[in-house]
């Protein structure tokens, strides 16, 4: 099997998305501290579509490692076990340290109340309604990982019954998202027929493309992006839930395609590849630092000398650390355990 790992580029795209969405909150929270950030506010402001660009590389991703295994039960179970043990210990652990704190200390987080059903469905990747009435669990960034966890559940039942799961994927997700033109239905409804899915199918599409042995010229790259940058400057004043695929989709999928033309071109740096390995921590953990370093931060500056701006960047820095300590500390040790727990059940079974 080829490794993903070998694309340095995607470390670094990844390290730059989720620096983008850290940058994207921290605006808003220094704001709220009353710094006014000027021009951070202009870059960050573009941070949200970090999270489209993840969305594509995973796609990408699922589609690079499972190429070579075959259809069946077994591909598809091994497939859900090594996610699962990606993603599930550390936002289970950092739900259970919100759902904590919520319990404990309620007036940290605003009028934020614990809501028992919420909880419950943050578990298992079920989308309902918070405290605030917004469809996200606990950990409000975890709303990313419920569309992880549907898109996995969706390319492992493809694996199981042939080998154009893609097709099969992408057919599926493409007729759920024509479903969001039926009346509302609900939560249920509105989440699962939202088409940014499609944004998993655009990375799976690379995905194939590359695993056939091709790749995409950087001049070829940079007229996508530019294009696609233009598309989405169009749709721009009517972003809505239902045209992000398109808005932020396609320029995410042309910078993911722009990083992959880079990667025999550029050596990528080192401290951008750390912080790709670290980017689902960072992407995490920055629900808490981010907020925390703000208000220590308006500690030691009560009479706001310091710039927006670089309060900004201090916010981004020290949840870039926190980051990287529990990729070191929680993610990597906890990911170790559940993978071993996973194949010592295997081998039983």
């Amino acid at each position: 099997m080829v490794g993903f790992r070998k694309f340095q580029s995607i470390q670094a795209l990844r390290a730059l998305a989720a620096l983008g969405v850290v940058a994207f909150h921290t605006n808003g929270n220094v704001l709220a501290y009353g710094w006014h950030p000027h021009l951070f506010a202009l870059v960050s402001r573009f941070g949200e579509i970090g999270v489209d660009v993840f969305f594509v590389i995973s796609g990408f991703i699922m589609v690079f490692v499972t190429h070579e295994q075959p259809p069946g039960f077994a591909s598809a179970r091994s497939f859900i076990a090594a996610r699962i043990a990606r993603i599930v210990p550390l936002y289970w652990l950092l739900t259970v340290l919100f759902i904590l704190l919520l319990v404990i200390t309620p007036s940290a987080f605003g009028n934020a109340s614990f809501n028992a059903w919420n909880a419950l469905t943050s578990f298992v990747f079920f989308p309902s309604l918070n405290w605030a009435g917004i469809t996200a669990p606990v950990v409000g960034v975890g709303w990313t990982l419920n569309y992880e966890m549907w898109f996995y559940v969706v390319f492992a039942a493809a694996m199981c019954v042939t080998r154009h799961r893609v097709l099969v994927a992408g057919t599926f997700l493409a007729l759920t998202s024509l479903l969001r033109l039926l009346p509302d239905g609900g939560v249920v409804h509105q989440f699962y027929t939202n088409p940014i899915v499609l944004e998993f199918v655009f990375g799976c599409c690379v995905g194939v493309f590359y695993t056939s042995g091709r790749t995409v010229s950087l001049t070829a790259a940079v007229a996508l992006l530019l294009v696609t940058a233009a598309a989405g400057k169009a749709f721009a004043p009517t972003l809505t839930d239902t045209n992000r695929f398109l808005v932020f989709g396609l320029p995410a999928l042309a910078v993911f395609i722009a990083g992959l033309s880079l990667e025999s071109k550029v050596r990528w740096n080192a401290l951008l590849e750390r912080i790709g390995d670290s980017s689902y921590s960072l992407y995490l953990t920055h629900v808490f630092s981010v907020p925390i370093a703000a208000k220590v931060l308006r500690m030691a500056d009560g009479q706001h000398r310091l710039s927006g701006d670089v309060i900004c960047v201090a916010v981004v820095v020290i949840s870039t650390i926190v980051g990287l300590v529990s990729y070191r500390l929680l993610e990597r040790p906890l990911g170790r355990l559940v993978r071993g727990r996973v194949a010592v059940g295997r081998r039983a079974a």
